[in-house]
């Protein structure tokens, strides 16, 4: 009779397990973000599984828009004082833009320091200061954000050397890390040399690698592709270089593309992109794709949108329209007046409509995810 009751009470907990398990692998993983949150609260079980890196993780595949190639559906937008978060449709887009934004409130606790945008991989903003003394990842959906302190590598240079901090974030799923990289290039005189940091998030801990032999200069942050960070580069005697960092087997190379200059470089359809434009806002400006493995494919683009070295290009919509910033004033010396437009590409001209005037800004696409911008996941009841 014992052994009935045992048997029957073990069948019970295997009903409840499976019943647990389709509740969140099958159901709440389909949830709004904001669904989930309030979800929390129902219990201390809830809880911790809903803050779980597994949770998280199946929670962002379910997002028709989590793969890198998926239609562009929301923005992340930085302007100098503000952050914003639009959602954009092209069949539900409203007449006025700025309907469509969504402010950020949030405290960075960095005060007197300018953060710019890095990179954004997966729903995490990476932001860091020009100086490169720490970075910040944030998750704006999850309103959490975390600030990383450098190991340090600034203060092995002496004042009088001249060090330029360029930076990158990305995540490799061959060692399921997300990492940040800062590379300095430090000029010594007539000398200049390379220092590269790498912070692992799910080690916690910076590690130094060598850069290489021969100097070389690498401009903005890295642009994330496939895995890969991608830099525009000079050196010496060389010229103007395009140069990759593989986040997995973390090692730099010099990518050989037969492309004319290299003026921006972007993501399109989940691709690597460069833009050729004049600085003098007159002339040819292209839209190069690379494609997988080697196809280059070229759009003209109109010499009306005005493209200049600070631009930004981001993403495909699904009807092939695209975000553009670009200058308000039309002014060389004046970078801080920005606007935001998009292009549509299916019409003849090319049509682009101003969508947002501001004094500064910069642009990503983003995916809204769970994912912790924390190093190690220890969720307590809050």
């Amino acid at each position: 009779m014992f052994e009935k009751m045992g048997d029957k009470k073990q069948v019970i907990e295997q009903q409840s397990y499976l019943f647990d398990d389709l509740i969140f692998q099958e159901i709440l993983t389909r949830l709004p973000i904001k669904s989930i949150l309030r979800f929390k609260s129902v219990s201390k079980q809830w809880y911790s599984s809903l803050c779980s890196s597994d949770f998280a993780n199946a929670h962002l595949m379910r997002s028709p828009f989590a793969h890198p190639s998926a239609p562009v559906n929301t923005l992340f937008i930085k302007c100098l004082k503000n952050c914003y978060i639009c959602s954009y449709d092209d069949d539900q887009i409203s007449g006025n833009f700025e309907d469509n934004l969504v402010k950020l409130d949030v405290e960075f606790g960095v005060e007197g320091d300018e953060l710019e945008l890095t990179g954004c991989c997966n729903g995490l903003i990476c932001l860091t200061p020009k100086s490169g003394k720490y970075f910040i990842l944030w998750n704006p959906a999850s309103r959490k954000l975390h600030k990383y302190e450098s190991d340090g590598y600034l203060k092995h240079f002496d004042e009088a050397d001249r060090v330029v901090v360029t930076s990158g974030f990305g995540y490799s799923s061959s060692v399921d890390d997300y990492k940040y990289v800062a590379i300095l290039t430090v000029y010594q005189g007539n000398t200049d040399s390379d220092n590269v940091s790498i912070f692992s998030v799910r080690e916690n801990r910076w590690r130094k690698i060598d850069f290489g032999n021969d100097p070389l200069t690498l401009f903005r942050h890295g642009v994330f592709v496939g895995e890969k960070l991608y830099w525009l580069g000079y050196r010496r005697g060389v010229g103007s270089l395009l140069v990759s960092f593989d986040l997995g087997v973390e090692k730099f190379d010099v990518v050989n593309i037969n492309w004319r200059g290299l003026d921006l470089l972007g993501v399109m359809r989940g691709c690597l992109s460069q833009f050729n434009c004049n600085n003098t806002f007159i002339g040819d400006q292209l839209m190069h794709i690379l494609e997988p493995p080697t196809i280059v494919k070229s759009i003209d683009l109109p010499n009306g949108l005005k493209l200049d070295p600070f631009s930004q290009m981001i993403g495909f919509t699904k009807a092939a329209k695209f975000f553009m910033t670009g200058p308000f004033s039309y002014d060389a010396r004046d970078y801080q007046s920005r606007s935001l437009g998009i292009v549509d590409t299916c019409t003849t001209p090319m049509k682009y409509t101003m969508l947002l005037r501001v004094e500064s800004i910069e642009i990503a696409r983003y995916v809204p995810s769970l994912l912790s911008p924390f190093p190690i996941e220890e969720p307590s009841e809050g």
